[in-house]
């Protein structure tokens, strides 16, 4: 059994999929397409320097510059195809060069399709089984051509033998008899390990942080209300910047830091006071399961959050604030905490998450695709 997967580029961010597929290629053979993208490109300088990069890195490979440490596919695949292409010609030249960049099939062949934009390329890919995995709402993702999406997306949910849908939000937009929940997990032993203070954090200030991608989905307004409220304490900010973040540079005491990789991100979690998800509400986060909420609590950090279906799970383990109060509360509880009630919270938090390896959900969706390959 081999993989064929579509995906976001390999190595770009830390998404559930390819945490998934690192656990999977342990046993089986994973090739990887990087990203075809969900809309079509424009003339502007983002999408003119993204089309560069793909031009200038399109062989196949499998050094990503990941961390060394890190499982990588039988082969990185970094297809020149025009994402989203709506003319007949165009996707028929699309498929053609793609195609071009298969390995022959040698044993039952598993696509595994995290980006809608693969329905166009199944008739190519001589599968056995077609898995659909989503982990997102594509309909309300920022940066996303929403209608080519959802009808993309409605074709791939016919042709799709199976799908795993990471939260019961987005598992109920599905048809039951083919769709599995599978939700995120988490990689304990990385998070959990004890790591040394990095450099650009200051350990004589109250510190809250919180990384991943800078977008609309930040509650800015509440963020920036909080750091006023609390000027002693540094609120630290890990991620690209892929919106305006005007009003929170503004704010001495909010620090904006480059992305940083995905195995550094636990020496921050272990030396901050706490971590937040300060979200809007909105259709994606209502459907969203944030890989960073699991790993906030394998590493042992107090966690205050915006209340959202996913925190659900976790209740007993973080506090949930839905005002500001509520939010200002919840920051000078855990700032005042000793070590010892820090150790104890530290534990109850890694026991929340302990059965939630990303090993056994990726054994839960081999178990599952081997069963439908059987019949």
């Amino acid at each position: 059994m081999e993989f064929l997967v579509f995906g976001e580029d390999w190595g770009r961010h830390p998404s559930s999929s390819q945490h998934l597929l690192q656990a999977i290629v342990q046993r089986y053979d994973v090739h990887w397409i990087n990203s075809i993208g969900l809309r079509q490109p424009t003339l502007n300088l983002r999408d003119l320097k993204r089309i560069w990069e793909k031009v200038t890195t399109r062989s196949r490979h499998t050094d990503t510059g990941q961390n060394t440490h890190t499982a990588k596919p039988t082969t990185v695949i970094k297809p020149l195809v025009w994402p989203m292409a709506q003319h007949a010609i165009l996707k028929a030249l699309n498929s053609h060069l793609l195609k071009r960049q298969l390995s022959p099939k040698t044993c039952q062949r598993i696509v595994w399709a995290a980006l809608p934009s693969a329905i166009d390329y199944l008739d190519i890919c001589d599968s056995d089984l077609v898995v659909y995995y989503c982990g997102d709402d594509f309909a309300a993702l920022a940066g996303v051509d929403h209608q080519l999406a959802i009808n993309a997306e409605q074709r791939l949910i016919a042709r799709a033998d199976i799908i795993f849908a990471c939260s019961p939000t987005l598992k109920a937009k599905f048809p039951a008899s083919k769709t599995v929940l599978l939700p995120h997990g988490v990689h304990l032993s990385q998070f959990a390990k004890p790591s040394p203070c990095p450099d650009d954090i200051d350990p004589s200030r109250p510190s809250i942080g919180f990384y991943g991608s800078l977008n609309n989905w930040l509650d800015q307004g509440l963020i920036t209300t909080l750091a006023q409220a609390r000027p002693n304490t540094n609120f630290y900010f890990i991620g690209r910047q892929d919106g305006d973040t005007k009003i929170l540079r503004q704010q001495d005491n909010i620090i904006l830091l480059p992305a940083k990789p995905h195995h550094q991100l636990a020496s921050y979690l272990q030396h901050w006071t706490m971590a937040v998800l300060p979200f809007v509400d909105n259709a994606q986060i209502r459907a969203c399961n944030p890989l960073k909420l699991r790993e906030y609590l394998a590493a042992g950090c107090p966690v205050i959050s915006s209340n959202f279906p996913a925190t659900t799970p976790y209740k007993s383990v973080i506090t949930t604030a839905t005002s500001t109060a509520e939010w200002l509360d919840a920051i000078d509880h855990y700032s005042q905490w000793t070590p010892s009630q820090r150790q104890n919270y530290s534990q109850r938090a890694y026991q929340a998450v302990a059965n939630e390896r990303w090993e056994y959900r990726a054994s839960q969706a081999i178990e599952i695709i081997k069963s439908r390959l059987s019949r």
